[in-house]
């Protein structure tokens, strides 16, 4: 993809020589790999011969990683290594990345995200190293308009709309996107322009609900037209399609708090109460119950219907 028309939010960064370090955090965790695509395109497109990796956790703990970013490539100017999530490394990891970017090679730079916002923020000290932490909204733009060049890139169009309707399902997550935007494109091929009805086919738990329709109900306590909206989605979802609704349904309370999204505001306590079940929602589905997602759901969802 051609790398003219940066996000606002790397406007600044990419206008400049890379640096030792970027790291994203916050609401922009998830963009880690945006920026690292970024900078791929704009190197390349100036004819710099780069190398570009991504580390898991497994990696760091097979390799030696001073040792890897401090050895210069024969065959490239720079070398990006985009590494895992900090609030999943070891501490030996990220001291080890401190320690580092005290006096960093040159010719590598560290793209690093954290989902751990305090963690994240102490981290951002770090000397060499360049941080933000962009709101929602900022992110979320970010993504659908990357969704709406890589959609012209095959063929495509992508209307704003639609391109931040898939960027809000998928929880602001580069990675999440970038995969979803291939099925789309495949789903929608020969007519020339993907609508958010190919998204929610091929995305929202196979077309069946839209998630901010139910969160809608959700927020207005409609009982009888939530659970038929969840169950008609549960009856298709897969497990992962659970963590994806939790974030469409605190991106739509968030919205509804700023007074974006039309009619139908909700008061703070509604929103208070509906925020403290989606965060034990989404602890639980991550292991503190035993019950399968699904089963977390709709229980926690009884509870704010009552």
């Amino acid at each position: 993809m051609k790398p003219a028309d940066p996000p606002p939010i790397f406007r600044e960064w990419l206008s400049r020589d890379p640096a030792p370090a970027y790291l994203l955090y916050g609401d922009g965790a998830g963009l880690a790999g945006l920026l690292a695509r970024r900078w791929e395109g704009k190197l390349r497109g100036e004819g710099v011969p780069i190398e570009s990796y991504r580390w898991t956790l497994e990696d760091l703990a097979r390799e030696s990683p001073t040792a890897a970013w401090r050895s210069p490539s024969f065959f490239s100017r720079l070398r990006i290594f985009t590494l895992p999530d900090l609030a999943e490394m070891k501490k030996a990891h990220r001291d080890e990345i401190k320690a580092y970017l005290e006096s960093p090679e040159p010719s590598a730079t560290l793209i690093l995200h954290g989902t751990d916002f305090r963690q994240a923020r102490a981290f951002s000290s770090a000397r060499n190293l360049l941080s933000n932490a962009p709101r929602e909204e900022k992110a979320v733009e970010a993504l659908a308009r990357y969704a709406v060049a890589a959609a012209a890139e095959g063929g495509a169009k992508l209307t704003r709309e639609s391109a931040l309707f898939l960027a809000r399902w998928v929880g602001a997550s580069f990675d999440a996107l970038d995969a979803e935007i291939g099925k789309v494109l495949a789903f929608a091929a020969g007519r020339g322009e993907v609508v958010e009805e190919d998204i929610r086919a091929v995305c929202v738990s196979r077309g069946a609900v839209d998630p901010f329709r139910l969160a809608e109900t959700l927020v207005r306590k409609d009982s009888k037209e939530c659970l038929s909206l969840f169950r008609r989605f549960a009856a298709a979802a897969e497990p992962d399609d659970y963590h994806k609704l939790n974030g469409a349904v605190a991106w739509f309370l968030r919205s509804r708090i700023q007074g974006k999204g039309g009619a139908g505001g909700v008061t703070p306590r509604r929103a208070a109460e509906i925020f403290r079940v989606l965060s034990r929602i989404d602890r639980e589905m991550k292991g503190e119950s035993r019950l399968s997602p699904g089963q977390v759901y709709e229980i926690r969802l009884l509870s704010l219907l009552i």
